[in-house]
C-alpha cells in the first residue's frame, strides 16, 4: 500500500501539477508573465518577517518611534523586493532549441535559449531539470543565451526530462520567484556501447577482395598430414583406404571485408544484443572498415563516415520502441 504521507504527497503534486498544464501548456517556447511566475518568502525571508514582527511589538511595547519606523522601513524593504523579485524574471522568453543525442547511462545536452526584455535584463536565474544540477545564468536586455542544460539518462529511446525549474531569490535573497515549465523537449538515447563478441558475416563466394581467412569453417580447403588429437570426422578416410597415408581433412570460411551488424549473428537479450552492435559500429568507424546494420525490417549498407555511424546508431535507439505514451507527471 506504501507510505500514506507520501501517496498523499503525490495525489498533491499530481494534483497541481495538472493546474500547471493548463496555466502552463506543453510548448516548445513560452515568455514568463504573471499567470506562470510564482513569489513567496523562502526560509531567509520567514524569518526577516518573524524580526519584523518582533521590532514592531517591541516598539509597541515601549512606544519608541524610532524601534516603529525601523520595523516600517523593514516592511517597506519587504514589499519592494517582491516587486523586483517578480520584475526580474518577468518576460523572460524560454526556448528549446535542440538536444543532442547521448548514450544510455550518459547525461544528454538540451539546448535552451533565453532572451530578457526587460531593460536591466535579470540576475541570478537558476535553471534545472528534474533530478539534475543547477546552472547560473545572468541576462542582458535583449541578448539572445544559448546554454546547454543537461538531463541524466537510464535507457535507449527517446529522453524526456520533466518540468524545467526556473528560480532566482534576486535582489535581496528573501523572496523566491520560480515557474515550471512544461516544454516540449526530447532526446534520442542511443544504446550503451557494451563490448561483446565481435558479429561474423561470411562473404558469399569466398573471394571477395580484401576478405580474410579463418580456419574451422565450412569450405574444404585441403589435406595435411594428420596429428594425434584431430578428430576423427576429420580424417580422410578415401585416401587411407588407398593406402595413400593418414591425412585430416582442412576446412575455412572467408570473411568478408565488409563488416555486418546481423541482428541473426548474436545470442543474446535484445537490450544487450543492441549495445553490443553499437560497440562495434563505434569500432569499425574508428579503424574505418565498411559496416552495415540488418535490424528486422531494417538493411543499412555498409558504408564509413558521421552520417552513416549516426544513421545506424539511430535506427538501433529507435529499434522496436513501445508505442508513445503521455510522459508522467515529473515531481521537484
Amino acid at each position: 500500500m506504501g507510505n500514506p504521507l507520501s501517496n498523499w504527497r503525490i495525489a498533491w503534486e499530481n494534483r497541481f501539477y495538472r493546474w500547471l498544464d493548463q496555466r502552463s501548456p506543453n510548448t516548445h517556447s513560452i515568455t514568463l508573465n504573471r499567470k506562470n511566475l510564482y513569489t513567496f518568502p523562502n526560509v531567509s525571508g520567514l524569518m526577516y518577517l518573524v524580526i519584523i514582527v518582533v521590532i514592531w511589538m517591541l516598539g509597541t511595547n515601549y512606544q519608541n518611534n524610532l524601534i516603529l519606523a525601523l520595523a516600517y522601513l523593514m516592511i517597506s524593504i519587504f514589499i519592494v523586493a517582491i516587486l523586483h523579485a517578480f520584475t526580474n524574471m518577468a518576460g523572460i522568453t524560454v526556448t528549446f532549441a535542440g538536444a543532442k543525442p547521448a548514450f544510455a547511462g550518459e547525461p544528454a545536452a538540451f539546448t535552451l535559449e533565453l532572451t530578457a526584455i526587460h531593460k536591466f535584463g535579470c540576475d541570478h536565474l537558476e535553471l534545472r531539470w528534474p533530478g539534475g544540477d543547477t546552472q547560473l545564468v545572468t541576462l542582458n536586455a535583449n541578448e539572445p543565451v544559448r546554454i546547454n542544460l543537461h538531463a541524466q539518462s537510464k535507457e535507449r529511446g527517446y529522453l524526456r526530462p520533466g518540468r524545467l525549474l526556473l528560480q532566482s531569490h534576486f535582489p535581496l535573497g528573501i523572496i523566491r520567484c520560480w515557474t515550471w515549465l512544461n516544454l516540449d523537449a526530447q532526446a534520442l538515447i542511443y544504446p550503451a556501447p557494451i563490448a561483446s563478441e565481435e558479429p561474423k558475416h561470411q562473404a558469399s563466394d569466398g573471394k571477395q577482395e580484401g576478405g580474410s581467412r579463418q580456419r574451422g569453417g565450412d569450405d574444404f580447403s585441403g589435406l595435411r598430414d594428420y596429428q594425434p588429437g584431430d578428430p576423427i570426422k576429420h580424417i580422410a578416410w578415401k585416401q587411407f583406404a588407398q593406402e595413400k597415408g593418414l591425412f585430416t581433412k582442412e576446412y575455412e570460411a572467408f570473411n568478408s571485408a565488409e563488416k555486418w551488424l546481423d541482428w541473426n549473428s548474436l545470442t543474446l537479450p535484445q537490450e544487450a544484443r543492441l549495445s553490443g552492435f553499437c560497440y562495434w559500429a563505434l569500432e569499425y568507424e574508428q579503424r574505418q572498415i565498411p559496416y552495415g546494420l540488418r535490424l528486422p525490417g531494417i538493411t543499412l549498407e555498409p558504408a564509413l563516415g558521421e552520417a552513416h555511424l549516426q544513421a545506424v546508431l539511430t535506427a538501433m535507439a529507435q529499434f522496436n520502441l513501445p508505442a508513445p505514451v503521455l510522459p508522467k507527471v515529473a515531481t521537484q
